[in-house]
């Protein structure tokens, strides 16, 4: 009995350590922020969290997110982001309220170099409210994914999803709606 409020303790803890240490990253944060694990962070420009916000991150698969200093992520209320998830954001990222984002997903607004003698692309990346994207989703710059939206597992989003639909593939199309 002792050795399982020791344990429950030392968990908590942990916990709180680090969303404190997620949180100093923040521009702004509401209440409720829960970070259950170690993650990487780099927040040179403006990060603004919601209430309710829940990281699942774990030491071999930690959530990392980089915000460059011109760059501003704004992720909404009751948002979750799984083990894995890396989020990188050099111009903007948006995530709407009651979102999910499953393991090892990658959210990227830039191609972070150009090709050749192009230069480098960014446009924003705008998640709206109620979506769900599963394991392994890669969403790239320019993309606008609708809300109540469900974006398959391994699928890779090139292009904007309309409300309310399922999507999947690579790239990603509307299959059916919901």
């Amino acid at each position: 009995m002792k050795a399982r409020r020791i344990v429950r303790a030392w968990q908590n803890l942990k916990v709180r350590w680090w969303t404190w240490r997620f949180r100093k990253h923040c521009s702004s944060v509401e209440r409720g922020l829960c970070v259950l694990g170690p993650c990487e962070v780099n927040a040179e420009g403006t990060m603004t969290v919601g209430e309710g916000l829940v990281i699942r991150s774990r030491k071999h698969n930690r959530v990392e997110v980089t915000v460059a200093r011109s760059g501003a992520l704004r992720v909404g209320k009751n948002v979750f982001l799984n083990q894995g998830t890396r989020i990188a954001c050099s111009l903007e990222i948006s995530i709407g309220d009651n979102t999910l984002i499953g393991d090892e997903s990658v959210i990227l607004d830039s191609d972070y170099h150009g090709v050749g003698a192009s230069s480098t692309k960014a446009a924003p990346v705008r998640i709206e409210s109620d979506v769900w994207i599963a394991t392994r989703v890669i969403v790239l710059r320019g993309v606008t994914i609708g809300q109540g939206s469900v974006i398959g597992a391994g699928s890779v989003v090139t292009k904007s999803i309309p409300p309310r639909v399922f999507a999947a593939g690579a790239p990603a199309r509307a299959i059916k709606s919901i």
